[in-house]
């Protein structure tokens, strides 16, 4: 049963994704140090689609499928092969492309290119060509919340962020970004969910605050 149209919700955590994604909600991901600002910035610079994973080993009270979300990623590429976001940030590439297992699985298995960088944020474009592109950002806390409001049945995820990217201050990227999850609550006609990503990020807490501030000036909760 699809949640009320017009609801609007702030919630904490993977758990809280997975609870409001089994009550069929559409779910906004808040990690401002992390997958969020990487997937703004991506969006800044022409990628197509963000998606977010769990990594492998993720230790995450409820479920997760990161190799459903490659799937989903697989779906959508436009033949420029997947970019997949994954940390640490510095060091060996190798424990990246560790964490990121599950998804570059997927991707071999469907004979799909992919470019796997640092998930670095803002400075994302740097990294790697975005434009036309399906993103995947493999992280601990918001990576994982996407992906397990996914896996428990909401029909969409999306992320937002309050940090700035080039080319916009924090304000511009905070307000496409609660537009951009209202838009697609509305276009599924059912309530959303905001989620910190962490519940001990106060960058999260604040985030997901604003950004549902934001969304109930936008008219959201009006019929």
């Amino acid at each position: 049963m699809s949640a009320p149209a017009g609801t609007l919700e702030i919630t904490f955590d993977a758990s809280g994704a997975a609870e409001a994604g089994r009550r069929g909600r559409v779910v906004c991901v808040v990690d401002v140090v992390d997958a969020s600002t990487s997937a703004e910035a991506a969006w800044s610079n022409g990628a197509v689609a963000l998606l977010g994973a769990a990594p492998a080993g993720a230790t995450v009270p409820v479920g997760v499928d990161p190799g459903a979300i490659a799937r989903r990623a697989v779906e959508l590429d436009r033949g420029l092969g997947i970019v997949v976001a994954a940390e640490p940030r510095v060091g060996d590439p190798s424990a990246r492309e560790q964490r990121a297992a599950p998804v570059l699985d997927e991707l071999r298995d469907a004979g799909i290119g992919w470019d796997l960088v640092p998930n670095q944020g803002a400075e994302l474009p740097g990294l790697v060509k975005l434009e036309g592109r399906v993103v995947v950002v493999v992280s601990t806390t918001g990576g994982a919340a996407f992906d397990a409001a996914l896996a428990a049945g909401a029909p969409a995820a999306c992320f937002a962020t309050t940090a700035r990217v080039e080319g916009k201050t924090g304000w511009e990227v905070a307000q496409a970004g609660a537009e951009r999850a209202a838009s697609l609550a509305r276009k599924h006609t059912t309530g959303l969910t905001v989620v910190a990503a962490s519940a001990n990020s106060a960058d999260d807490c604040l985030g997901a605050f604003e950004i549902a501030r934001r969304i109930v000036a936008l008219g959201f909760l009006r019929p």
